[in-house]
């Protein structure tokens, strides 16, 4: 049975990968044949990198809520929201005041 392939790395283990690429190329002192296979897994990592960040972007906009009719709301996800936009979200409109004394069926509608 062949062995399995390793895991993709988390976000953090393959940027801080890429980075190391990074150094090596700027270094020059890897040979031409190194230096294309370092070079080669910096363009993976960095396809890794974007794909990640692609994923968390989406699952930020389906998390952030639905729209009124209940579908998902795909706004982008505004990172810097103030409380009181936040409470003026959530209210509900204010119902006009019911007159006691007149019984829902006598009321003018007009």
């Amino acid at each position: 049975m062949p062995p399995a392939d390793p895991p993709p790395p988390r976000f953090e283990q393959a940027l801080a990968e890429l980075e190391g690429v990074l150094r090596e190329l700027e270094d020059g002192n890897t040979s031409l044949e190194d230096a294309l296979a370092r070079y080669e897994r910096g363009v993976g990592l960095l396809r890794h990198c974007y794909a990640q960040l692609r994923d968390a972007e989406q699952r930020v906009k389906v998390l952030s809520g639905l729209t009124d009719d209940g579908g998902a709301d795909l706004r982008p996800f505004d990172h810097t929201p103030s409380i009181d936009a936040a409470k003026a979200a959530v209210r509900k409109p204010a119902r006009p005041a019911r007159d006691p004394g007149i019984p829902d069926g006598h009321r003018d509608h007009s």
